[in-house]
């Protein structure tokens, strides 16, 4: 790892880092536009897209973002090991394990207030 220099380490640890987070919010952003398409027009939850029901994509994000909330300490502790640069530190952990949290709570909330669970 000492081709690299810090300049590209830090590249390489911002780009991977933006990517990761990205892919997080885009795919949280639409399955909350499509969660708006599962309540039909009283504000009851319908079935559309063959049988995905609201609860059963509710489940599926706060899976996915459980994942990807991993992939991405996984990755931010691995870059701090492997470059040896002093990146993704406790305020850094912080953050990210708050973003998931705050996602999975928000999809548990939409899940439960609009299908009465």
């Amino acid at each position: 790892m000492d081709e690299f220099s810090l300049k590209d380490r830090l590249s390489l640890y911002e780009d991977g880092k933006h990517r990761r987070y990205s892919l997080l919010f885009a795919v949280n952003g639409g399955a909350f536009a499509v969660a708006k398409l599962l309540v039909g027009s009283e504000g009851k939850p319908t079935t559309v897209l063959g049988h995905l029901t609201l609860p059963e994509l509710c489940w599926g994000m706060i899976l996915f973002t459980v994942i990807m909330v991993t992939d991405i300490y996984a990755f931010g502790d691995k870059m701090k090991k492997q470059f040896s640069i002093e990146v993704f530190g406790p305020i850094g952990k912080l953050v990210l394990i708050s973003i998931g949290l705050l996602i999975c709570c928000g999809w548990f909330l939409v899940g439960n207030n609009l299908c009465g669970g």
